[in-house]
């Protein structure tokens, strides 16, 4: 359905690390005429139906998942309008697995292979105004981000209206 709601569970940093990463994408939203969205990591995206069985079953994955750590390191880009210019996340153990056990219990077994990131910027843009970014900003972060929630946000087709639904502790 064109009108469905849909939502995506996000995983975002904190402190300075949001802060710094916030300045960032906000300044390429300005500078080249991109939406502008808050740093986060998706967890798993496409998810439509009944907000309320979708907080539940949010409520369920955080419940029997434990904190851990992401590391951002590379700068990347590809062809793709949300992976437009991205920081590559570590594939560890603790996320991979969070993914498996969301597209399990949101029965998303059947999407592509997972691939952690922190978008920059979203947009069209050719490969030479990407890698003039990535020469003006650096292509190596080191930030860890703490992950302690899963945030749920609606996130429709207008990145402007994304608005968080709930955010879900974990277990410690």
């Amino acid at each position: 359905m064109e009108n469905e709601k849909r939502y995506s569970l996000w995983l975002m940093p904190r402190g300075d690390v949001y802060n710094t990463l916030s300045k960032i994408i906000s300044r390429l939203s300005e500078k080249y005429s991109a939406p502008y969205f808050e740093p986060h990591v998706t967890l798993l995206g496409r998810l439509t139906g009944n907000e309320e069985e979708i907080i539940s079953k949010a409520s369920q994955l955080a419940d029997c998942t434990r904190t851990y750590e992401i590391k951002l390191n590379k700068l990347d880009f590809l062809d793709e309008y949300f992976k437009c210019l991205f920081i590559k996340a570590e594939a560890t153990e603790p996320l991979l697995s969070a993914n498996l056990r969301a597209r399990k219990i949101f029965a998303q077994q059947y999407y592509s292979e997972y691939m952690p990131h922190l978008s920059l910027m979203y947009g069209r843009f050719s490969p030479e105004v990407k890698k003039e970014i990535i020469t003006e900003i650096g292509n190596e972060f080191h930030f860890g981000l703490d992950v302690k929630s899963i945030h749920l946000y609606s996130t429709g087709n207008n990145v402007e209206e994304w608005r968080k639904v709930k955010e879900f502790a974990l277990k410690r």
